[in-house]
């Protein structure tokens, strides 16, 4: 019974993707039908007792004209259902073999002392562009993990690029073919006009070739990598994503760049507030705890979210390099403070509209003491598979968030954990030139700007016993 309903199962599936492969001929045919029927009709009244050929020609003629005119179309309705049909069918002949190379079939004997393999049976499979998500049955005393162990043999054996293996109770075997982001995505710039959710910014791409949407309002977002691994990419992307609604107000972005304005400060007129020093980004940090308790006030007994707007904008703390503040300095009154204001903006701000945004290189707990506050966690290229384990946790990297075999040729491609604790996906970063940059700012400029003004240093008074050996030190001098 189990045998007769997956056949029946396989049978539905084909038939639509037949009837799918005949629809798109029939959308697209009007297209160049005129073209077609006059080539066919001229063909067939030529040749006479040869129209079977003229028949044969239109067909390859309008198969030709798509291909030519319409490309995209004819890769999507065409040679892509193809191309994944020909990969599922290899991957369905070579599957017991693939289980018995993995270790993930076992043998039996029959009663007539035949040795029998069992393996998995695929229970199910589903097509998402270029992803292949395969659903096995579990063997008596299989798990996920026994997936997950050899994931990379999978992948490699299947010729995929790339694969996750995701769930609980059942595992979800995720094939990618082919990279969607192999090519670099360039980013633009956004219209005055364009409206904007009060949540989320266009970031770049996934893996499935769909747009990346980072969300950035009740949450904290830590984004880590290896130098040159593309975080500039993050930080002007969240930034210039977020311009149209800093010219009208709707959202702030108080800019720290701890490398002495190198990266943020060709874009400064973004920032309603711009630090380059320790000094300056404890004041910038320091206020935002201010204004954010004042703001929870207000909110006291009213709501209990926040809605982005003119009079109560969305507050972004972009932070780059924190390591520098949380870790390099020498300052330990400076270090002290950055980290308690961090901690209670990370810890209060969501639900009121205050929300930070960290890069950094080393992602160890000493370097960020308060990396558990941070609620989606961004990983880049890292440098080994604990860096990746400790950005976005070892059940990442078990589904196959592998941060630190990402090439050295690829900036910006990462993998996001967002906060839902949802199985992680693999991104692209549009990149941001020098010239959108200064584009972006001067269209877009902050309406006013806070000037970060650091108090002068109080000299400490001096204790009693200080002062007492200060005169016999004095005194013995002079005599």
């Amino acid at each position: 019974m189990h045998t007769a309903s997956l056949a029946f199962r396989f049978g539905l599936a084909e038939l639509r993707w037949i009837l799918t492969g005949l629809w798109g001929h029939v959308r697209w045919f009007h297209r160049f039908w005129f073209v077609v029927a006059m080539f066919t009709w001229l063909s067939a009244d030529l040749l006479g007792s040869w129209k079977p050929f003229a028949v044969v020609g239109a067909i390859a003629l309008y198969f030709a004209l798509w291909a030519r005119f319409q490309p995209h179309t004819y890769y999507r309705a065409i040679s892509h259902p193809l191309t994944r049909r020909s990969v599922w069918l290899d991957l369905l002949e070579s599957w017991p073999l693939l289980m018995e190379e993995c270790g993930l079939a076992s043998s039996s004997i029959d009663r007539e002392g035949q040795k029998r393999l069992v393996c998995p049976t695929i229970v199910s499979r589903r097509w998402t562009r270029n992803e292949l998500a395969v659903v096995p049955g579990l063997l008596t005393g299989q798990t996920v993990e026994d997936f997950q162990k050899v994931a990379d043999r999978l992948r490699t054996t299947a010729g995929a690029t790339d694969i996750r293996v995701t769930g609980d109770l059942s595992p979800t075997l995720i094939f990618t073919f082919g990279d969607a982001l192999a090519e670099t995505v360039n980013r633009g710039l956004s219209d005055a006009g364009e409206p904007w959710d009060g949540c989320s910014v266009w970031m770049g791409v996934d893996t499935t070739d769909d747009d990346w949407w980072l969300r950035i309002a009740g949450t904290h977002t830590l984004v880590a990598g290896s130098s040159g691994s593309g975080k500039a990419s993050l930080v002007w992307g969240v930034t210039i994503g977020l311009a149209p609604a800093i010219a009208r107000g709707e959202a702030q972005v108080h800019g720290i760049d701890l490398k002495g304005g190198v990266e943020l400060g060709m874009g400064k007129d973004l920032f309603t507030r711009y630090a380059v020093t320790p000094a300056e980004a404890v004041v910038v940090l320091e206020d935002a705890v201010e204004a954010m308790s004042a703001r929870l006030e207000r909110m006291a007994g009213h709501t209990r979210q926040h809605t982005a707007s003119a009079d109560e904008p969305l507050v972004v703390v972009l932070i780059d390099e924190v390591a520098a503040l949380t870790s390099y300095i020498e300052d330990r009154d400076l270090k002290s403070r950055a980290r308690t204001a961090m901690s209670l903006l990370c810890s209060q701000g969501r639900a009121v509209g205050y929300t930070v945004v960290a890069c950094l290189q080393d992602p160890r707990k000493e370097t960020i003491p308060n990396r558990g506050l941070f609620t989606q966690m961004v990983g880049l290229r890292l440098r080994d598979r604990e860096e990746t384990s400790m950005v976005l946790g070892d059940g990442a990297v078990a589904s196959g968030a592998l941060c630190h075999k990402i090439p050295l040729a690829s900036p910006g491609i990462g993998y996001v954990v967002p906060e839902d604790g949802s199985e992680p996906m693999r991104v692209r970063a549009a990149f941001v030139d020098d010239d959108l940059i200064r584009a972006a700012a001067e269209q877009f400029p902050a309406p006013s700007t806070i000037p970060v003004v650091v108090p002068e240093p109080t000299e400490k008074p001096r204790s009693s016993r200080a002062r007492a050996r200060s005169k016999s030190d004095s005194e013995g001098a002079a005599s």
